[in-house]
């Protein structure tokens, strides 16, 4: 089942970038707390093995960079314009 549910990520992302409440820039900065937030996740939907974490938590990280790049192409971020000075 923990499997099944954090293959959902993409979708889920999906439809946060189609509301606004995310975007590229946003998951981007997001992106270290999501590795330890993803191997906490994995540590407690998976048996006690090392083996078995990394197992998830590897395409769960993958998923978070796929998820980005939907954020990219549903909700980009708006481009900061440098002042010049």
């Amino acid at each position: 089942i923990g499997f099944g549910i954090a293959f959902e990520l993409p979708v889920i992302t999906f439809f946060l970038a189609k509301i606004g409440l995310v975007d590229d820039r946003m998951l981007k900065d997001f992106f270290r707390y999501a590795v330890v937030l993803i191997f906490i996740v994995a540590a407690l939907l998976t048996p006690p093995d090392v083996i078995s974490q990394i197992l998830m938590a590897a395409p769960l990280l993958i998923l978070y960079g796929v998820s980005i790049y939907i954020a990219k192409i549903f909700n980009p971020a708006p481009k900061e314009e440098e002042e010049e000075e």
